[in-house]
């Protein structure tokens, strides 16, 4: 049976992370150790992960860091020190608020079992019915994101900055094995360096549906200068 490792960020998410969808990710992904990184939190969240893997024990263990260096570099740092310590059939990463459902996350991971592929992940695709909850505002930012990294590096990729992504032992080198020079980007910098080491085209991109903005998101306009500055950087880089 394929092993999973599951990644989840958590940068002051004391009154985000929710203990019982925790619970029920637990429950619902019985071959899955997750895998709760504290980027350097100033709040209660290292306390908070704690308490809760040791209401979990030999299924979630907490990885802590001092430093805030971002989310690129919390999960980047989770992945190596997870494949340091094990060597899963698969590694995956979600966001701590839950905003893919957990039933969904289940789904991305049974397809890429059953399918075999190099990586997959979740792609907010609004059709009728679909029940995606998303602000006006982070829809469009993702849009423009999307756009402009597809019109400068024809990745063929809808949306590059869903949060559940899961890949194989194969691709995890090529995905994770440099330091990321985005962070807001550090997604689509992961399908770029897919792209350029030619396994792009293993991957599976998955409409998800009854995804949900949760409250406290840290995207605002403030982000743009960022973000703008991390796009120049990529192309350069890449």
């Amino acid at each position: 049976m394929p092993t999973l490792a599951i990644i989840i960020p958590c940068y002051n998410e004391e009154k985000r992370l929710s203990g019982s969808l925790l619970a029920e990710l637990v429950t619902a992904m019985p071959d899955a150790h997750i895998h709760l990184v504290n980027d350097g939190s100033r709040d209660r969240t290292l306390s908070l992960l704690q308490t809760l893997a040791e209401a979990h024990p030999g299924r979630v263990s907490v990885i802590s860091f001092a430093e805030n260096e971002g989310k690129a570099r919390a999960i980047a740092k989770g992945v190596l020190a997870v494949v340091a310590g094990s060597r899963p059939d698969y590694i995956g990463y979600m966001d701590a608020d839950f905003s893919t459902p957990i039933g969904e996350f289940r789904r991305l991971y049974a397809t890429i079992v059953r399918e075999e592929a190099g990586f997959i992940f979740g792609s907010r695709i609004k059709k009728l019915n679909s029940g995606l909850n998303r602000s006006l505002f982070r829809h469009i930012v993702g849009r423009c994101v999307s756009t402009f990294i597809d019109s400068r590096f024809n990745l063929g990729i809808y949306d590059t900055q869903c949060g559940a992504k899961i890949f194989s032992n194969a691709t995890i080198n090529a995905a994770f094995g440099e330091p990321f020079l985005a962070n807001w980007l550090f997604d689509a910098e992961i399908f770029i360096r897919l792209k350029k080491n030619n396994i792009l085209h293993t991957g599976i991109e998955l409409p998800i549906t009854g995804w949900k903005d949760v409250g406290g998101s840290k995207l605002g306009l403030k982000s743009f200068p960022r973000i703008l500055r991390e796009y120049l950087l990529l192309s350069r880089k890449y």
